[in-house]
């Protein structure tokens, strides 16, 4: 469009759908996934505005809602970092809206024209919506949302864009699982769970092969297409084993999430090894079963809640004062020793 703003009707035609399913899509109503795909390219190709988003009243003091976009509430850990948000929403006077993105999915510009058109006071995103893509293909849409609102996110931070930023120390949660396991005597260890196309889970991963090849270490590049789930977490551990001769197989595994390593555990149960005497396994999240699974697992705290806490608190400040500002923050985890890799006896 040269000349004039997209209409919903240059949305509809583009995408080759009626007007009704462009407005179930854009309110965040039923479709299929077909029908959403095809007005989310739409609406990105027009640079489509909904009306109200167009008009873009200016915020004012009376505006008190702040909005939380996470991609999985039934996940423990973005569980516990919205409540830890909605502590700091409250504290400070502030209501908090919650918003789902498919962990699977891309950043969706029908959920940024929502959230430009429902203008909360600021917005604080964590998961799929800052973390699915590329720092370029993650920029363009967290511009266009950025000159609404302030934004806070957690999760690497995406190059170029000045927002508030605060990540756990991802490489450092790794390196410290691997000192610990190499303290315990495990030279051969695998690391399972995640996506290349999650950031967060990236970097994770690299972090690992880059401390095991500088440790001089042998690497067993498997790749982390298995997901995040303890479902996930099986069928890694069911593969891996399978694919190796006994003498072959990791002593120790580093799992993605405390859900993977969920999963992991029932697995090597099942195939008859032991943990830790067979096979050492640490998690991440310290999510609140860990300490209760047979054995206890050994993991690493990331603090979610208080990120939560720390994020909500920052947007509020930039808020109070007026402007939005950069500001970036990578906080430390915390190495939980359990059971799960046999505490401190060494192997022999």
């Amino acid at each position: 469009m040269n000349d004039k703003q997209a209409t919903i009707y240059d949305v509809a035609e583009l995408a080759g759908v009626s007007i009704a399913t462009v407005s179930r899509v854009l309110s965040g109503g039923s479709a299929s996934r077909l029908s959403r795909q095809k007005v989310e390219e739409a609406v990105a190709k027009l640079d489509y505005q909904p009306p109200l988003a167009r008009r873009a009243p200016e915020r004012t003091v009376e505006n008190r809602t702040l909005a939380l976009v996470v991609s999985n509430l039934t996940n423990p850990y973005y569980a516990n970092l919205t409540a830890g948000a909605e502590e700091a929403a409250r504290r400070n006077g502030y209501a908090l809206q919650l918003y789902s993105h498919d962990l699977n999915e891309p950043v969706s510009p029908a959920l940024i024209n929502q959230l430009i058109e429902h203008r909360p006071a600021g917005a604080v995103l964590v998961g799929s919506m800052v973390e699915n893509g590329t720092d370029s293909e993650l920029l363009s849409h967290m511009e266009r949302l950025r000159q609404a609102m302030p934004l806070a996110i957690i999760g690497p931070r995406i190059e170029g864009l000045d927002c508030i930023n605060i990540t756990s120390d991802l490489s450092l949660s790794v390196r410290k699982s691997i000192a610990h396991l190499m303290a315990l005597g495990h030279e051969n260890i695998a690391f399972i769970g995640g996506s290349s196309s999650i950031r967060s889970a990236s970097v994770r991963e690299q972090a690992f092969y880059n401390e095991m090849e500088r440790l001089g270490k042998q690497v067993l590049r498997i790749g982390t297409e298995t997901g995040f789930s303890p479902r996930d977490g099986e069928m890694c551990v069911a593969k891996l084993f399978a694919s190796l001769q006994p003498e072959k197989r990791p002593t120790a595994l580093i799992a993605i999430n405390d859900l993977v390593a969920l999963g992991a555990l029932r697995e090597l149960q099942r195939l008859g090894l032991r943990v830790p005497q067979d096979v050492a396994l640490i998690g991440c999240d310290n999510q609140f079963f860990t300490p209760y699974l047979n054995p206890p697992l050994t993991t690493v705290d990331l603090h979610p809640a208080d990120h939560g806490k720390n994020a909500v608190s920052e947007l509020i400040s930039a808020i109070s004062g007026g402007n939005v500002y950069s500001f970036s923050q990578i906080r430390e985890c915390s190495l939980i020793v359990r059971e799960s890799c046999g505490m401190g006896m060494r192997r022999t």
